[in-house]
């Protein structure tokens, strides 16, 4: 059957940054898939309303824990808080990253540059390694990092973030040589522009959307429901094998 390639019944999936945007609405989709779910949020305040709307509307199973991604304390909490909830984590989605300074790089400061890796690689590394071992253990799970368009494309607007995402990406292949003979598969996601506040400034604006949706063949800016389906594939059955990845979801605009 089909549809047990997809069967996430039993699994327990995390996802940062999950309380809005794509986090939330890859949360929605793996919980639909029948994974349970731990969720954060920057404050405990949201994580928790995220995941009573989660448990309201939806009838998930679901766990709510503050995380800072840059504060390697905060992320070390919230490893032992995932892996206490449900007693395992099998998919971890790192969401999670910062708003990162506009502009060229050639403008950039030394600590915007700290700050953005922080925000962008160190965390979301430091998290994986985390609850990697428990996988090893078990010779079974499934990383996705939340990359970008911009790793793969110069730009003037956003050239620090682009870097990040590009360290993503380079990441990804490096932990899916180290962690594939454990039988864990690593992969990214590209988003291209979502209507997500972080990307609020491309389509806020009708002139500015209609210019950006003009260099996207699909003639559209994805919403955060055509990115959560790639991870659902991802982290099930259906795409195990699928490692080392960096793929895009971008209706065609890097083609």
């Amino acid at each position: 059957m089909v549809n047990k390639l997809f069967d996430l019944t039993g699994k327990v999936a995390v996802v940062t940054a999950s309380t809005k945007g794509m986090g939330l609405a890859i949360a929605r989709a793996l919980g639909s898939s029948g994974a349970k779910l731990v969720i954060t949020g920057r404050s405990q305040e949201t994580a928790d309303a995220a995941a009573a709307q989660l448990r309201k509307e939806e009838g998930f199973e679901v766990a709510a824990f503050a995380c800072d991604i840059t504060d390697p304390d905060s992320v070390q909490r919230f490893a032992t808080d995932a892996l206490t909830a449900f007693g395992r984590v099998d998919a971890l989605v790192l969401n999670a990253a910062g708003d990162p300074p506009a502009g060229s790089v050639l403008g950039q400061t030394p600590e915007q540059f700290d700050t953005t890796m922080a925000h962008g690689v160190r965390g979301s590394l430091a998290l994986a390694l985390a609850l990697a071992p428990q996988m090893i253990e078990r010779k079974s799970g499934s990383i996705v990092f939340m990359s970008s368009r911009a790793a793969k494309r110069g730009t003037g607007l956003l050239g620090l973030y682009g870097m990040a995402k590009a360290a993503i990406d380079q990441l990804v292949r490096n932990l899916a040589v180290e962690l594939g003979p454990s039988n864990i598969n690593v992969n990214s996601i590209n988003p291209g522009a979502v209507r997500t506040d972080f990307s609020r400034m491309l389509w806020e604006d009708p002139e500015r959307e209609k210019l950006t949706v003009s260099t996207i063949p699909m003639r559209r800016i994805a919403e955060p429901a055509d990115v959560a389906g790639l991870a659902v594939l991802l982290v099930s059955d259906a795409g195990h094998y699928i490692n080392g990845q960096n793929i895009s979801v971008d209706g065609g605009s890097t083609a």
